[in-house]
């Protein structure tokens, strides 16, 4: 069993290895599933949009009667192709290739956000699953400690040392935290479920990695949310390109080509033979319209320019909250440890009392407990540190290295 566990492990280290170049990997099949569909989905729009300024070639058939006003009369065979081709459109055909380049880019960010969405939500419920054992921990060992101030209140009631009304709140307060016991149980399976729904992870057998603080330049460099704006910036300067486009001069070549046959019934007449013709057509469109629409896509495009600078100011901003946080739970560890150093010191006086009979075992018991109770508020505060660290982790686009 042990070595099962063991094996466990390493499976899940090295799946974390993998995880920064394909973040996927800890999700279900079923997740995994969805995205890969929704990326093939955006690969398939982008050939749409990269190549949709090119006209499609016609085919053409056809047999018929016909009967011409000279009385003539008689069947006739046509094969065709043609095609009518835009081959300038003053940067249009250019701004649609930019637009559908753009437009992929945003949607390879797009679905990296909502993977690195889907991963942060599935580890902060594994870092809250750590947490609450750490809680449930706690509770178990408070219980202690009430269930001797319960004996201790009991035995000075008895000999009239202690009035009803001490037990009566030393009894009250087990059953608050026996009520607090039930909920971190039921927070767990809660948990886990949370888990379950996107990944087949064992929360209690999950060795979660520890996460390091990213510097500032580097969170706001890497931002999956600004890089995505600022794609789409560049995605709606296309499109005001080809909002202007569509209002200025195109030239476009129509060709066709075909092979015809005439078979007349009244004479003996027969005709077939192959036909093509081209010209080129100058094309300048006239629209009551034009200017209340480029300015439409023109405004589009500098509004989505002020939201990258708007977003970038409340990005740091968040990032500096982050850091403040994370700092204040540094610091409650810091005055925590240094109150463990008392409880040492204590322990070892009240120790020494019970060796010589001035105090009792219940004394070095409560102590004990209450100095493993704040060992546990550090490792809580560890793993508040971990879900604010995983959150600036899962906002970043990072490369195939993890970095």
């Amino acid at each position: 069993m042990k070595n099962s566990v063991v094996y466990f492990i390493i499976f899940h280290l090295l799946i974390f290895t993998t995880l920064s170049a394909n973040d996927r990997d800890l999700l279900s099949q079923e997740k995994q599933n969805l995205l890969l569909q929704e990326q093939n989905r955006y690969e398939s729009e982008y050939e749409k949009l990269r190549y949709n300024w090119i006209a499609p070639l016609n085919l053409g058939a056809s047999y018929g009667y016909d009967k011409a006003y000279s009385g003539d009369y008689g069947t006739t065979a046509n094969i065709s192709a043609s095609i009518s081709q835009d081959i300038f459109r003053s940067g249009g055909i250019t701004y649609q290739i930019e637009y559908a380049d753009a437009k992929k880019r945003v949607d390879e960010v797009a679905l990296t956000k909502e993977i690195a969405s889907i991963n942060e939500v599935l580890f902060s419920a594994l870092l809250n699953y750590k947490k609450t054992l750490y809680q449930k921990e706690q509770s178990q060992l408070i219980l202690k400690n009430k269930e001797i101030e319960i004996f201790i209140k009991r035995q000075l009631y008895d000999v009239g040392k202690a009035d009803i009304t001490e037990l009566n709140n030393a009894l009250m307060a087990q059953s608050s935290e026996l009520k607090n016991l039930v909920t971190h149980k039921y927070m767990l399976a809660q948990l886990r479920g949370e888990v379950l729904k996107l990944s087949d992870i064992d929360p209690a057998l999950f060795l979660l990695p520890t996460f390091t603080l990213i510097q500032r330049d580097a969170y706001l460099e890497h931002n999956l949310n600004l890089n995505f704006l600022r794609l789409q910036t560049k995605s709606y300067e296309s499109l005001y390109g080809i909002s202007k486009s569509n209002y200025l001069p195109s030239i476009s070549l129509n060709a066709n080509v075909g092979y015809q046959e005439y078979d007349s019934k009244k004479y003996e007449n027969r005709y077939d033979g192959d036909y093509y013709g081209a010209k080129i057509m100058l094309n300048m469109p006239f629209a009551y319209n034009a200017s209340a629409t480029t300015q439409e896509a023109k405004a589009n495009y500098l509004k989505q320019a002020a939201q990258v600078a708007d977003t970038y100011r409340s990005t740091k901003a968040s990032y500096a909250q982050s850091v403040e946080l994370i700092e204040s739970y540094r610091s409650y560890n810091e005055i925590t440890a240094k109150n463990l150093s008392l409880y040492d010191e204590l322990i070892e006086a009240i120790e020494a009392g019970v060796n010589t009979g001035e105090k009792t075992g219940y004394d070095l018991e409560i102590i004990k407990n209450t100095r493993s109770i704040e060992e546990l508020n550090i490792k809580l505060s560890e793993i508040n540190i971990q879900i604010e660290l995983a959150k600036l982790h899962f906002a970043l686009k990072r490369n195939d290295d993890g970095q």
